[in-house]
């Protein structure tokens, strides 16, 4: 399920298979099409890209056998975009020098102080997207600003670049050239700021080159059983739509590559076919390898997918252990809920009752059984795959979601809250 784009050309990312830019490139994998391997670019053909991303974290040397090919792209009317990599002097560009420095003191923010950087003068256009606050941090160096260059922020009073842009090079090229290093810091989970660069950049670049990208607005919930309030719950419909969801509902046996295609996040509900879902196994799995979402709701006997473990209930007394209490709500979809969420008609039991073990690297969300041994109750993790794709499963032991909670002015809202943390997590509004 990869994102199609409006223009004929997409965007490239060539990585060294350091892990910020790997992780980083997971982030705001929305906003590009294509992961290459710095060294398969013999066999890649550059010209069937709109612009060729060469992200910080870079080994200085990695580059300098590609030079030719990387600067034929440039002169054959490709964008290209380097960050930091020391003086990049494999770019053939005159006149462009590089200096070695850095800021007064790289913790000037935990000190009241303010940072040497400024915006150019006049503004260029991209800081109508990007304020100095998102380009605010220590960089590796600076550059002149050669003819035919713009500065889109400086070092003050120095009169030294660390932002460049290049847009109209000899054969229709274009490069921009920073010598700061988002990827790296924003990939370390190191440096807010670099991932405020990253979340205003990539829409930007997208905007740019004309290239639009799915919503990711698409909602199906799929019905497995008759019974009226799990087959077709129409009361999700106001919460998602206002959020901007589109809802689909499809019976189970539509379950398979065709109605996955027109979906961005699949909605399983707690009481459906263990043996049925196991055959789709495949077809789910690789919805959630193209970038697809799972919202699974299952006590599991015979777990259907391959990283799902079966169900364990708690121990019902003393009661207290059935109230499912918040852990981590780094995705913003408990806290606007009430404390009292998980009741049902104030009643605690129905929304959870037990556990399954996470796979590796899930973060555990909330919490069900005694104190001082708790389980996860709700948990969320991103479906590993090497291509960097991978979509997003919350999984939730217990209840049927969709009526809770049961009161309030957010009942019935945690279907569209997590969808929403869902959407958000996968267009890198918030990093996982």
């Amino acid at each position: 399920m990869l994102d199609k784009t409006t223009t004929g050309k997409g965007i490239a990312y060539v990585h060294w298979g350091n892990s910020w830019q790997l992780r980083s490139f997971q982030d705001f994998n929305h906003y590009i099409d294509d992961l290459v391997y710095i060294h398969d670019l013999p066999s890649v053909d550059l010209s069937a890209y709109a612009a060729v991303i060469m992200p910080d974290a870079m080994d200085a040397e990695a580059p300098r056998p590609y030079a030719r090919q990387l600067n034929a792209y440039l002169q054959g009317g490709g964008f290209l975009i380097v960050c930091l990599q020391g003086h990049a002097d494999w770019l053939d560009i005159p006149e462009l020098t590089w200096q070695p420095g850095n800021c007064r003191d790289w913790l000037w923010w935990t000190k009241g102080e303010k940072l040497e950087v400024t915006l150019s003068a006049p503004h260029h256009p991209i800081t109508e997207s990007m304020p100095l606050s998102h380009m605010s941090w220590h960089w590796g160096g600076s550059y002149n600003v050669p003819d035919g260059a713009r500065s889109i922020v400086e070092i003050e009073g120095a009169g030294r670049s660390l932002f460049l842009d290049f847009p109209s090079l000899a054969g229709g090229g274009r490069l921009m050239l920073a010598t700061l290093d988002p990827h790296s810091h924003n990939g370390q989970r190191f440096m807010p700021a670099t991932t405020r660069f990253l979340q205003s950049f990539y829409p930007w670049l997208n905007r740019e080159l004309g290239i639009e990208r799915p919503a990711r607005n698409r909602f199906t919930y799929l019905q497995c059983s008759h019974v009226p309030s799990e087959w077709r719950p129409d009361w999700i419909e106001d919460g998602l739509s206002r959020a901007g969801f589109e809802l689909t509902f499809a019976p189970l046996d539509r379950l398979g590559p065709d109605l996955l295609e027109t979906t961005d996040t699949l909605y399983i509900p707690s009481s459906h076919d263990e043996v049925f879902l196991k055959r789709r196994s495949a077809d789910l799995l690789a919805f959630l390898a193209g970038g697809g979402n799972l919202i699974i709701c299952a006590e599991p006997c015979q777990p259907w997918l391959d990283f799902m473990a079966p169900f364990h209930a708690v121990s019902p007394r003393p009661f207290t252990n059935i109230k499912v209490r918040v852990r981590n709500d780094r995705f913003g979809i408990f806290g606007d809920l009430g404390e009292d969420f998980d009741g049902w008609q104030g009643v605690f039991g129905q929304y959870a009752r037990g556990w399954t073990d996470p796979p590796p690297g899930a973060i555990w969300l909330t919490d069900v059984g005694p104190p001082n041994d708790p389980k996860p109750a709700d948990w969320i993790w991103r479906y590993p795959t090497t291509a960097g794709r991978g979509g997003f499963v919350f999984m939730h032991n217990g209840d049927n979601m969709t009526r809770y909670p049961d009161h309030g002015p957010k009942k019935e809202a945690l279907v569209a809250n997590i969808a929403v943390a869902l959407r958000r997590l996968s267009l890198g509004e918030l990093l996982f």
